[in-house]
């Protein structure tokens, strides 16, 4: 009888240690799974990133220039202007985009912020996203609430990366192969350049 009782229980003691390891290694499988299907953008890693940035480039002057305005076609404001410089050791592009009814480079000189439609913002981040030139994007409200796409996702990080539609499907075709339309020998923007002008040069490859 000992024997049997003896038997019964490492019977009873292995079944739960078996159970114990499948339930185990079914969360590991849910956790890897998760993790594997984490959007490419609007993480909450992505928008505290963003936040942050908005802060920065207010403080910086990067925002309300009116230096630079020019016509330009969709998915962008109709009226804009293109900013550059460097944060935290960061390249950052800052577009305003301005639209609206009676929207024209001297209704926006004259009132800018009623115009004002969306920033959208471009920063280099080193070993970020290799396979797009490292660039973080980002689309803000005017008062600097990062916007959603109509899926209700954040638009900020990786922005539609692998979509045929979206910000980093649209800027591959810059023709300098960097993502910049802005640095494009053809196009009509002229680049307002924010803080120290030494640090141009540490970019000078992305700007010919």
């Amino acid at each position: 009888m000992k024997v049997l009782k003896i038997a019964a229980v490492a019977v009873l003691v292995i079944g739960l240690s078996s159970l114990v390891m499948a339930e185990g290694m079914k969360r590991d499988a849910m956790t890897h799974s998760k993790k594997m299907m984490q959007p490419p953008f609007g993480t909450k890693a992505d928008v505290d990133f963003a936040k942050e940035m908005w802060q920065k480039i207010s403080k910086a002057g990067f925002l309300g220039v009116h230096g630079n305005l020019y016509v330009g076609g969709p998915p962008h404001g109709k009226v804009r202007e293109v900013v550059e410089g460097v944060v935290d050791n960061k390249l950052v592009i800052v577009k305003s985009n301005y639209g609206g009814k009676g929207v024209s480079i001297k209704s926006v000189t004259k009132d800018p912020k009623k115009y004002l439609k969306a920033v959208t913002v471009m920063v280099k981040r080193g070993g970020y996203d290799p396979d797009n030139k490292d660039w973080f994007w980002v689309k803000y409200a005017p008062d600097g609430t990062v916007l959603k796409n109509k899926k209700g996702m954040q638009l900020a990080g990786r922005v539609a990366k692998g979509m045929p539609v979206g910000c980093i499907s649209c800027h591959q075709s810059a023709s300098g192969a960097d993502f910049v339309f802005s640095h494009n020998k053809t196009v009509n923007a002229s680049v307002t350049w924010i803080g120290d002008k030494s640090l141009k040069a540490k970019f000078a490859d992305l700007m010919k």
